[in-house]
């Protein structure tokens, strides 16, 4: 019998939502008597975490210095580094600091004199630090998209998820368009695999999943202001779970555009061509709620 997969699941600055779902997975007893957990801080009393391990669950984002050095280490503890969760995956809420004052932000949290020792950093997700291996989407991270992670890699397989958007499984499960409906849905955008769990339920897709790397932005963003939507409230939308990541992909989008284009200066292109600090440089903040 060939020895068991050492697993570790660890957290950093995050919820524990993901984590959460892990321990709360059905089918959790089947996984723990497949592999060797040798450290899970949120569900096991004993960790063992100064050894090397085949596959580490990494929930969280780095918003501070520790948080770094804690990715780092885990980096180099394990063969394969597993982001769970939009945290991880894609900066979620945390990152939206990253288009606000960042200053203010902290003196409306924290005291003053907490500040100098606080040691933070702007908050991204955890590839824009270290290698990751494999992603597992959504807020709080999908269940079943772990359980095919799981079973794949057990088999001995390479986990792959289709590159497709919310769109794509909407019209596979012949659900109406929201969009059509006029219903900020933000499914052609967003990357898919998640069962359309919202759009199912008649609610829209928010983007929890982050950005469908394929995605047309321009046309996006047209759809929307011709329905009467505001450019504030869509990049609102986009900055909820990947503003950071969602930024980059229209700025790379924007740049393949002709030079009258890249111009419009009030096109809601331009909302998400810069990520926080060009956009401070510029003295414009407000329309992520910043100083």
């Amino acid at each position: 019998m060939s020895e068991k997969l050492k697993v570790g699941i660890f957290g950093i600055t995050g919820c524990m939502g993901c984590q959460l779902n892990i321990l709360y997975q059905k089918e959790l007893l089947q996984i723990l008597d497949a592999i060797d957990l040798r450290a899970f801080p949120v569900g096991k009393e004993v960790n063992l975490e100064n050894e090397e391990f085949d596959i580490i669950f990494l929930e969280g984002v780095v918003v501070n210095r520790r948080d770094l050095e804690d990715l780092q280490r885990y980096r180099k503890m394990t063969k394969k580094l597993v982001a769970i969760g939009a945290c991880a995956t894609d900066g979620c809420v945390p990152a939206i600091k990253n288009f606000m004052n960042n200053k203010n932000v902290e003196r409306s949290v924290y005291k003053e004199s907490e500040l100098e020792s606080m040691h933070s950093l702007d908050p991204r997700p955890i590839d824009d630090f270290v290698k990751v291996d494999h992603y597992i989407y959504g807020c709080p991270m999908d269940k079943m998209e772990f359980l095919q992670f799981m079973k794949q890699t057990l088999l001995g397989k390479e986990f792959k998820v289709a590159a497709k958007p919310i769109c794509y499984e909407c019209n596979l499960r012949e659900r109406g368009c929201l969009l059509e409906q006029g219903i900020e849905c933000m499914g052609p955008v967003t990357f898919g695999n998640c069962s359309v769990m919202c759009p199912l339920k008649n609610y829209p897709c928010v983007g929890c999943r982050g950005p469908y790397p394929d995605a047309n932005f321009e046309a996006y963003f047209s759809m929307l202001e011709d329905k009467g939507v505001d450019k504030e409230t869509i990049a609102r939308h986009m900055n909820r779970f990947a503003g950071v990541k969602f930024a980059r992909l229209i700025q790379k989008e924007k740049e393949g555009k002709g030079e009258e284009e890249k111009e419009d200066e009030n096109s809601c292109m331009d909302l998400f061509c810069h990520v926080a600090k060009d956009r401070l440089k510029k003295g414009d903040a407000s329309c992520w709620g910043g100083n």
